[in-house]
């Protein structure tokens, strides 16, 4: 990731804890000027942190880059109940290919940010040729879905190209560090709401495109608005803090990563809550349209129920990125994980109309897909005082949620086969679904308690995050 690397000088001044942003903020947040690598001399005056024309265009630009980029994937179940009952009715070779390319799609976005994170960072000069590199794949990715015959064509396309040239967002999330310290927990959800609003967006447009001018012309249409929209967004996409000029020895010494942090309990504890949730958060995004046939609604209510769903997710995210910032970490991970978790085992368990599946996708949205919110928190708290661990720390996340991710679709087909709660009250009645709802919730909420077993021993001013 393309995080800006402070110089030496820089990194031996600062001295405060990250943990603490509501009281205090790091060298790297509260200067105003650069430095000058070889001289320790004040040359430019910086933007200033958490306010500006400059941080909130920043942030919109990033706001928008998460909507396009992760609202089709958010709304996937839409396109996969397209392809499994026209695209590809039942009965064609190879069906069993699509849900492995739904979930190839998030997984390989998050996986891919431990590959071309690093990238970003080893080489922050080459940032603009590789972000708008990576979203010409990713262009292409769309473009070449739009031509399929075959279920395995979907898997390239959607499945690999997509996501492998969607690392062009991962310099927002990690320059964000730079541009946000005091509102950090707050900037992060509004970043993220970006993916609600595009998961609620995306499918009703989808629909729409599907319904009026087929699949072909839908996609081509995606694609082309994906690129442009991507494009300009990249312009606003600038770190902060100016990187040392290649080649110097502070370019070098910026590259230097501290691996310490991997043996502090609260990386193992929040990368853990991160893989458990996300082993169950992302199933009911992909089987509730599918589900919603089988309980007789129509593939509008199936719609709209993604789209609720990632409707309240915006809600969710910038309250949780809020409440990050207020109350310590430990309560905010029980609200998210283990209120999702409880909302699939009852809400979505024993729903089977339209009206209790609503209220479950508000919870659920709210809650469970509003955790990447709290993401930011939880690396200030691994991070400490280090400004070079958040490009380090956030594709060690993005792993663990994208290994929950790929696992889940082989998974969830496998449950689907079962037939263990036949004649079950609810939702577990329905179909094969009384495993795959009981494994959603269940794994969420092991989540949230691997979440909050930690043992650091606290700072002073790292006593209220934790």
């Amino acid at each position: 990731m393309a995080s800006t690397r402070p110089s030496s000088t820089m990194t031996q001044t600062s001295g405060i804890e990250l943990e603490d942003l509501s009281r205090t903020t790091s060298y790297l947040d509260r200067s105003n000027t650069a430095i000058n690598d070889s001289t320790g001399v004040a040359t430019e005056a910086l933007p200033p942190v958490d306010t500006g024309k400059a941080a909130w265009s920043f942030l919109a630009a990033a706001t928008m880059i998460e909507t396009i980029l992760w609202g089709l994937p958010f709304s996937v179940g839409v396109l996969q109940s397209y392809w499994s009952t026209t695209l590809f009715p039942p009965g064609t070779p190879g069906t069993s290919l699509l849900s492995t390319a739904a979930v190839l799609q998030t997984g390989l976005m998050y996986m891919g940010a431990v590959v071309f994170g690093r990238m970003f960072a080893r080489f922050p000069h080459q940032r603009v040729k590789l972000q708008y590199a990576s979203l010409v794949l990713s262009s292409c990715g769309l473009l070449g879905s739009a031509f399929v015959t075959k279920p395995w064509h979907l898997v390239v396309t959607l499945g690999l190209l997509y996501p492998c040239g969607a690392a062009f967002y991962l310099p927002a999330v990690t320059l964000l560090f730079e541009w946000f310290a005091a509102r950090r927990g707050l900037a992060s959800g509004i970043m993220f709401a970006g993916t609600g609003a595009g998961g609620s967006i995306f499918p009703f447009v989808i629909q729409g495109l599907l319904n009026k001018f087929g699949y072909k012309a839908t996609m081509l249409s995606v694609a082309v608005g994906f690129f442009i929209l991507g494009a300009i967004s990249l312009y606003y996409i600038r770190p902060r803090v100016p990187p040392p000029p290649a080649g110097t020895a502070a370019a070098r010494q910026a590259r230097k990563v501290n691996f310490s942090f991997m043996k502090r309990s609260t990386l193992w504890a929040f990368s853990g809550a991160i893989m458990f949730s996300s082993l169950g958060n992302f199933i009911p995004s992909v089987w509730l349209p599918t589900y919603a046939l089988d309980v007789s609604l129509t593939e509008n209510d199936g719609t709209l129920l993604v789209s609720v769903m990632n409707a309240a997710s915006v809600v969710g995210l910038l309250f949780l990125g809020w409440l990050s910032d207020k109350v310590p970490i430990r309560y905010v991970i029980t609200l998210s994980c283990g209120g999702s978790a409880l909302s699939c085992l009852f809400l979505w368990g024993f729903g089977k109309t339209l009206q209790p599946l609503v209220v479950f996708c508000i919870v659920f949205g709210a809650l469970g897909l509003g955790f990447s919110a709290v993401w930011s928190k939880l690396i200030s708290i691994i991070a400490k005082d280090d400004p070079l661990l958040p490009s380090v720390i956030f594709p060690i996340f993005a792993f663990s949620r994208g290994i929950a991710n790929v696992s889940s679709g082989p998974v969830s087909e496998a449950l689907l086969k079962t037939n263990s709660f036949k004649g079950a009250m609810g939702g577990y009645g329905v179909g094969n679904y009384g495993a795959l709802l009981l494994y959603s919730g269940l794994t969420m909420l092991l989540g949230s308690v691997v979440g909050v077993i930690f043992w650091d021993k606290p700072t002073t001013e790292a006593r209220n995050e934790e």
